[in-house]
């Protein structure tokens, strides 16, 4: 049963499928969402990041403040569905991970960065461990001569994945996300 799980997952038919009604569930709940910010300030060269289980909320208010730019997106099946619906939010994406094409995904990066000025990354990573800051992230930032931007995220409602290893949240619809942000120069 395993195996025929895993064929389906790396299927690309399925992939688009899933993109796709995800899309529409995040567009509907995009919809529904209030967003409140405070102390949100975006430099002009900046590495933006947040925490993986905050992926929502944060592309929320990335997506609304007209934020979004390239993301760095894991080759795995999950992340070419995020790749997917973060493609129809109109956002370009990278493919890499430190674990795959790391050196071609690093000087992929510093181009986008030097070209488009922002490059947005999920700070803890595909895999974790939780709320600890990668280390490549801290790399791009000093050789691009790139702020890093923290962005927190706070919902008092969510759905809450406890068995995930971040305790993965989808903020309820109607949700208020609350936003601010941290600089650190480099």
């Amino acid at each position: 049963m395993k195996k025929i799980l895993k064929k389906i997952k790396y299927n690309k038919p399925f992939q688009q499928s899933c993109a796709s009604l995800l899309y529409i569930i995040m567009r509907a709940l995009f919809a529904s969402y209030r967003l409140k910010t405070k102390n949100t300030f975006m430099p002009e060269r900046a590495i933006i990041y947040f925490w993986h289980q905050n992926i929502i909320g944060c592309l929320f208010f990335l997506w609304k403040t007209k934020n979004l730019t390239t993301v760095i997106v894991s080759p795995s099946p999950d992340g070419k569905i995020a790749g997917a619906i973060l493609e129809k939010l109109g956002v370009k994406v990278l493919y890499g991970s430190s674990y795959k094409n790391s050196i071609s995904v690093v000087r992929s990066a510093l181009k986008i960065l030097k070209r488009e000025k922002k490059l947005i990354l999920v700070g803890d990573g595909s895999r974790g461990p939780a709320f600890k800051l990668q280390p490549g992230i801290t790399y791009f930032a000093e050789k691009s001569n790139s702020d890093l931007v923290f962005i927190e995220c706070k919902t008092k409602h969510n759905i809450v994945f406890k068995k995930s290893w971040d305790t993965f949240r989808i903020p309820l619809p109607f949700s208020k996300i609350i936003i601010s942000s941290k600089n650190q120069s480099y």
